[in-house]
């Protein structure tokens, strides 16, 4: 990160064989990292299609896209769930290329567009607030974007404390982590010129929630980015990421403005991800259950 940007606290090492464990998990994905990026790829899709045979998980991913994407038959919805699992395989053992390989050997795996509208955004002496989402590749989007951008990213604490120290300290190998904040400080730090990835497209209850349209249907959204930009005076710039024939494609898309009215606001930054998403839906997160919490009196589709 730039200078004066706040680093990341990594979380002091753990005692016990546990964390030792953890470490040769790693060491081996580090070995994985080494290989080609291809051959990484069909390894990820191995596991995808084990994860696949998770019923729990895939009735998940199918009542998600059921419920977004009525239009589509069943067989079309099982091709996209498949297509999904193949992706989520090959996001869950690219991390150890995400996180250890060097970025000298991913530049040809790599496509980045738009950064005139962070070049511009930087030049005006604002806080940036990348507004982003989950994808099954996130870890590499990640790294891709640290390669580019200025940026730290919120790291929620895994409550395995061996597991969590190996995570944090795999992620600040490509960009700096921070614990959660709360919304005033963040604000405070945007506000002294500070970047932040967010991605308010997970269900986190009712908290600071309101319900705007995600896909047509009513999903409980963050309104803390609204907030967070305000306080921190903050230009929004939403990004999009994801893999096209194999190559990583990060985009940095015009700034957007809020108004003030949650309802409003919300249904924007939704309509504003999904065109992102559909640049690829299979790469979505489907596997979260993102429409977990209804509007009241409304049975639950899961």
């Amino acid at each position: 990160m730039a200078n004066g940007q706040p680093q990341a606290t990594i979380t002091e090492k753990p005692k016990g064989i546990a964390v030792h464990l953890y470490g040769i998990l790693f060491g081996f994905l580090k070995l994985i990292g080494r290989l080609p990026y291809p051959v990484v790829n069909g390894l990820g899709g191995m596991i995808g299609k084990l994860l696949y045979l998770v019923k729990s998980r895939r009735n998940i991913v199918l009542a998600n896209l059921k419920y977004c994407f009525p239009e589509l038959t069943n067989d079309q919805r099982l091709t996209l769930c498949k297509a999904h699992f193949r992706s989520l395989g090959i996001g869950f053992i690219e991390l150890a290329v995400a996180w250890y390989k060097p970025f000298k050997d991913l530049e040809k795996y790599q496509e980045v567009r738009g950064l005139e509208h962070y070049q511009k955004a930087q030049a005006s002496g604002q806080g940036i607030l990348f507004l982003g989402y989950h994808i099954t590749s996130l870890e590499l989007a990640g790294a891709v974007m640290s390669r580019h951008l200025d940026f730290a990213a919120f790291y929620r604490p895994n409550k395995n404390a061996s597991l969590n120290y190996h995570i944090q300290k795999g992620r600040n190998n490509r960009s700096q982590t921070l614990g959660r904040n709360d919304i005033r400080t963040i604000g405070k730090w945007l506000k002294s010129g500070h970047n932040l990835w967010f991605m308010p497209d997970q269900d986190m209850g009712r908290k600071s929630t309101v319900f705007a349209p995600f896909y047509g249907k009513p999903a409980a959204t963050l309104n803390s980015p609204m907030r967070i930009a305000k306080l921190g005076n903050a230009q929004v710039l939403p990004i999009s990421y994801h893999k096209e024939h194999g190559k990583m494609i990060l985009e940095v898309m015009p700034p957007i403005e809020f108004s003030g009215d949650d309802l409003a606001d919300c249904s924007l930054m939704n309509q504003v991800l999904e065109s992102c998403i559909n640049k690829a839906p299979e790469q979505y997160y489907w596997v979260h259950r993102r429409f977990k919490t209804r509007p009241e009196g409304e049975a639950s589709i899961y």
